[in-house]
């Protein structure tokens, strides 16, 4: 074997391994399954949905990231007031806090598997993601449902989304 086979081997396997290790994605379904959106998340990345609270008329925050053993996960819910259908009651590992008129719940370690939501005609239901607002309204016609979900796809296919 020559010095340029040495060289290229190990240059070959890199890339290899660089184009065919799992990237993760938020991917966002229509109701009949056809897929809408996908954007790629790092490890741990955070997203969040925001809508107004259907009683409260209120926003509430809810922060989820992606655990591709058990799905999506809920991690923390931030809202701005007491009220039907608002969480109060703790689970096991989670901390409940208040301050700048705001009550957080965070520590939460909910597996959610995937979430579908109904796109709101008012809760005015948004997608928190990388800095980006994007309203679900953007993606179906209110009243329709989505489903987001995480998936796991070669690095090469990130590079087109």
């Amino acid at each position: 074997m020559n010095r340029k086979h040495l060289v290229l081997i190990p240059l070959v396997l890199f890339f290899a391994v660089l184009f065919c290790s799992p990237v993760h994605f938020l991917t966002i379904r229509d109701g009949g399954g056809s897929g809408l959106a996908r954007y790629s998340l790092r490890g741990g990345e955070e997203f969040a949905v925001r809508y107004i609270h259907s009683v409260q008329k209120t926003p509430v925050i809810e922060v989820f990231r992606l655990d591709f053993r058990q799905g999506i996960e809920l991690r923390e819910t931030v809202y701005h007031d007491f009220g039907a259908g608002l969480p109060f009651l703790v689970e096991e590992g989670a901390v409940f806090s208040s301050g700048n008129g705001k009550y957080r719940i965070s520590g939460i370690r909910k597996p959610l598997g995937d979430i579908v939501f109904r796109v709101g005609r008012f809760a005015d239901y948004q997608l928190l993601i990388r800095g980006r607002e994007i309203p679900f309204t953007t993606f179906e016609k209110p009243g329709r449902s989505l489903r987001l979900s995480g998936e796991r796809r070669p690095y090469l296919l990130s590079l087109f989304y």
